[in-house]
């Protein structure tokens, strides 16, 4: 899960919970005797502070008497964010470690991505203001590129910028935002361009934070990698398909090209 996704889930179950306690006319110092909680905590949760068990959560929605849909809906929220509390921790590492890669075969790294891209990549499970909120903390995320103690290498492929997945203008703004991110100092941008020779097949996207931890993500979760000789591996791919891309100006060059060419295809 984004660190932008975990503390809009965050938002969306304490305001849900504090909806629903207030809908069911108790105040919280009632709420609290009820469910055999301590009224500290039911405003801690109330207020985002404290995020509570699965089974808070379902003790909780049953004293409000919650709807069914409402209550499976939360309650999968609640799951997803005490697995997500774990990858968080790796939003703190993106800010302690100092050397920093990224490999993307389909989809454009957070970092690189523009507003719009953004926006429909959220868009597939926000809406409204949890949308603009999501948007809004990413980009913010993304100041993390002009901190120059830090070194960002990114490789991704040229599959990634021309996936339809926004149309071709929008591609197109994408492939030129990441050139010009490419310009920065302590950032390097390598693409793996169609034709070109690998040596090894990526079977899904990674980050490495320094020597100590890799980020592998997945279909349904984000696995963290700490064991040495994972880590290892990981660098080894990471060298390998870095080998495959082109870098500096060279890649400047094909971005342009490409965006020539998607946003002539809109």
């Amino acid at each position: 899960m984004d660190p932008e996704r975990y503390l809009t889930d965050r938002e969306r179950l304490a305001t849900a919970l504090r909806d629903l306690r207030q809908d069911a006319g108790m105040t919280g110092v009632e709420a609290a005797r009820r469910a055999r909680m301590s009224q500290p905590k039911i405003s801690k949760v109330e207020n985002g502070r404290l995020l509570p068990s699965v089974a808070d959560v379902q003790t909780l929605l049953t004293l409000y008497q919650a709807g069914a849909a409402e209550r499976d809906a939360l309650l999968e929220v609640a799951a997803r964010l005490h697995v997500a509390r774990r990858q968080a921790r790796l939003g703190e590492l993106e800010h302690e470690a100092t050397t920093l890669r990224y490999f993307s075969p389909i989809v454009i790294p957070g970092l690189l991505q523009t507003a719009e891209y953004m926006r429909r990549v959220f868009s597939l499970d926000l809406s409204g203001a949890e949308l603009a909120r999501t948007v809004t903390a990413r980009q913010a995320r993304q100041q993390i590129l002009y901190d120059s103690a830090k070194t960002f290498t990114f490789v991704i492929t040229e599959t990634a910028l021309r996936w339809r997945f926004c149309p071709g203008d929008v591609m197109a703004a994408q492939a030129g935002h990441i050139a010009s991110l490419a310009t920065l100092a302590n950032v390097e941008i390598g693409v793996i361009f169609m034709g070109a020779a690998v040596a090894d097949i990526p079977l899904h996207g990674y980050q490495i934070f320094d020597d100590r931890l890799a980020s592998v993500e997945l279909e349904h979760a984000v696995v963290t990698v700490t064991d040495p000789r994972d880590i290892a591996t990981y660098l080894r791919l990471f060298a390998t398909m870095s080998q495959a891309a082109e870098f500096g100006q060279a890649a400047r060059s094909r971005l342009a090209e490409i965006g020539s060419i998607l946003d002539s295809s809109r």
